[in-house]
């Protein structure tokens, strides 16, 4: 839990200080599912630094997921 907590306050700050990554991720709201994904891999595609930032700050989730062999596709792409 305090792993997940950390993620989730790290993403909160990252997106608070980066208000045009928050506005295309929050804009997404509402979409059908099955579009989300492409619009988010085209968006990190184009924005490698954001992915890159993004993926850093959720792989202490990532890593315990693995550790505890809970697996799921946890990567930011």
């Amino acid at each position: 839990a305090q792993t997940a907590t950390g993620v989730s306050a790290g993403m909160s700050v990252y997106l608070f200080s980066h208000p045009d990554v928050n506005e295309f991720l929050t804009g997404l709201e509402g979409s059908p599912r099955d579009t989300i994904r492409p619009r988010v891999e085209e968006y990190m595609n184009a924005n490698p630094q954001v992915k890159a930032e993004m993926s850093a700050i959720r792989q202490p989730l990532v890593d315990m997921r693995q550790r505890c062999g809970t697996g799921g596709d946890d990567e930011v792409s």
